[in-house]
């Protein structure tokens, strides 16, 4: 085989790298595209149609002359809801997995899926941020831009046929590629990415091709954008250790904010969007009513919001120390509302740049009060704004380390990098139990992407019936249970697939909500007290004894895209459903088995 033929198609770190410096570059070109289409409808629709002026990031401070315009308020109200509508349709009919903010479909991908995202889903994705961030829907660039440079790393992987730890590899690398050059940040667009996966670990594996690929796609981006911070900000220095004080309250506030969006941030979805008996592909049109009411009251809580971060940053709001204080703490809350009914309603956006948004007005309130009690000691409120950016985006998402990197890129506030660490350990260590991204997994034990870096020696050598003395069943039902029943308690219990047993207990099948009602043509609408449980099964379930162990356990749920393993007793005649176990279940127990061994 010729030798340049023979480098290109083997697969190693060498040709990892090669394959990480071009996936760079398209997602560099990508991001100039998606920069430019998003800057288009968004100065049209504001500038043109409703006579709104667009803050920018960097952009220069709001003097009195530029607050004299005539708004068509009109205009300004029904573009966010003609944006829903649009993006409801796209994502509806072309790729439901783009809607909503895009690092959770990227999560699920490299966590659940080697065989990455589908051909479609950049593009869609592309189209569908396009309509939602330039009619004013509250979010960032970010998500889209993640899932969209993971789009093309899986096909890049696929086109030269590389295997699934491979193709994972290039999917992150396309996803550092395009949050790298969407906002700028080389350094912590790869550190983003690698470290977004989990809550307590990072996928080290992956951190040079991530860096090789932000690098390339933020050099790429830049040639034709221009280089430098996005926001613009004179630097501030660090004054004295008891700052940290100040500062580790801030982190404090900001982690408690976190806390109520993240609760907030579900709960709107599972409770509400989740609840109206609407098509689908209509929920962003109401996500878009709800923003546009509040934009009419609070226009900066619409957007991606980083001008306004840009004039705080300015000082153009801190004339009156009560009314400032008033503004940060109101715009951090209509942020959290406007982005939640954006994103969770079907949107698509992302919720990175909000998070700097909330955190930066907590920042300035924070700052405010300080520096008015304690102006000696607190000289300025700037840096508390820029600091509050990192402290709740690390608390929202426990990316610690990527939110304080990608604040002092995105800044240039390097002196105050002391601060930033301080905030974000305090966000990390009292925000470890939630986060923004559900599809967000504890650790790389965790996640199918690491399933073998496990012993299965300690696996094959245990049972289900030594390790489980009580097997689940809350997700096992009767096969005479109507559909409109599952689907009440597929919302109560937060579920979507479910066992399925006769009078007799015996086990006759899995059925799954998630294929009757997104996979299949088929309208199942009024005949929802009709159809039964044994009417929807979509396949017979393969089962486990209890003296099977916990390693066949996990190779079943490897194999299939089931969540639950039923488990049923053969020494009887009739086959007794006993319950089932999760990949969940036996992930705790191996964790707590090597706890306990390592502590003997």
């Amino acid at each position: 085989m010729n030798p340049i033929k023979r480098f290109f198609t083997q697969i190693n770190t060498r040709t990892i790298y090669l394959y990480s410096f071009f996936t760079g570059i398209i997602a560099g070109g990508v991001a100039i595209l998606f920069h430019l289409a998003i800057h288009f409808v968004l100065h049209f629709g504001n500038e043109k149609l409703a006579n709104m002026p667009v803050l920018e990031p960097g952009g220069p401070v709001i003097t009195t002359e530029m607050l004299h315009f005539n708004p068509n308020l009109a205009w300004f109200f029904v573009l966010p809801i003609i944006g829903g509508i649009v993006t409801g349709l796209i994502t509806h009919f072309f790729a439901p997995e783009t809607a909503g903010s895009g690092t959770e479909t990227f999560l699920n991908a490299f966590h659940n899926k080697p065989e990455g995202l589908r051909k479609r889903t950049g593009i869609v994705k592309f189209f569908a941020s396009v309509s939602t961030l330039g009619t004013g829907g509250s979010g960032g660039k970010e998500g889209p831009m993640m899932m969209i440079g993971s789009a093309l790393g899986t096909i890049f992987g696929r086109l030269i046929k590389m295997g699934a730890r491979a193709q994972r590899t290039l999917l992150l690398a396309g996803a550092a590629g395009g949050l790298g050059a969407i906002f700028r940040t080389p350094l912590g667009g790869a550190i983003t990415a690698v470290e977004v996966l989990y809550k307590e670990d990072f996928e080290s594996d992956a951190l040079i091709p991530c860096i090789i690929s932000s690098v390339t796609s933020y050099t790429t981006f830049g040639a034709y954008l221009g280089y430098g911070h996005m926001l613009h900000f004179s630097s501030d220095i660090f004054h004295s250790p008891i700052e940290l004080i100040f500062y580790a309250f801030l982190a404090l506030v900001c982690t408690f904010a976190a806390f109520i969006f993240v609760k907030f941030y579900h709960f709107i979805k599972i409770y509400f969007f989740d609840k109206l008996p609407v098509p689908s592909y209509a929920l962003p049109a109401i996500g878009g009513l709800m923003i546009a009411i509040i934009g009419l009251i609070y226009p900066e809580a619409l957007g991606d919001g980083l001008g306004v971060v840009q004039q705080a940053i300015y000082g153009t709001y801190s004339a009156n120390w009560i009314t400032a204080c008033k503004f940060f703490l109101i715009l951090a809350v209509m942020k959290m509302l406007t982005t939640s009914f954006t994103i969770q309603s079907g949107g698509s956006a992302g919720v990175l740049v909000p998070s700097f948004f909330i955190g930066a007005m907590l920042g300035g309130l924070v700052g405010t009060i300080f520096h008015h009690f304690m102006p000696h000691l607190v000289p300025s409120v700037t840096p508390y704004i820029v600091v509050g950016m990192a402290a709740f985006f690390a608390a929202a998402t426990n990316a610690s380390l990527g939110a304080l990197v990608m604040v002092t890129e995105l800044t240039g506030g390097y002196e105050l990098l002391p601060p930033l660490m301080v905030v974000a350990v305090i966000s990390l260590i009292f925000s470890h139990r939630w986060s923004v991204y559900k599809n967000q997994v504890a650790n790389k034990f965790f996640s199918k992407a690491h399933l073998w870096d496990m012993s299965p020696a300690i696996l094959k050598n245990i049972t289900i019936e030594s390790a489980f003395k009580e097997l689940k069943t809350k997700a096992i039902i009767e096969h005479s249970m109507h559909y409109c029943d599952i689907k009440a308690l597929a919302r109560k219990l937060h579920i979507s697939e479910f066992l399925v047993q006769n009078e007799n207990q015996k086990l006759l099948g899995i059925l799954t909500l998630h294929d009757l009602e997104f996979e299949e043509e088929e309208d199942l609408s009024g005949l929802d007290d009709l159809l039964l449980a044994e009417d929807m099964i979509h396949t017979e379930a393969t089962a486990l004894s209890p003296q099977d162990t916990l390693f066949k356990a996990m190779q079943f749920l490897t194999n299939t895209d089931f969540d639950r393993i039923p488990v049923v007793d053969d020494s009887k005649v009739k086959s007794i459903l006993l319950g089932y176990l999760t990949r969940t279940d036996i992930l705790k127990f191996y964790n707590e088995l090597g706890e306990k061994r390592g502590t003997d």
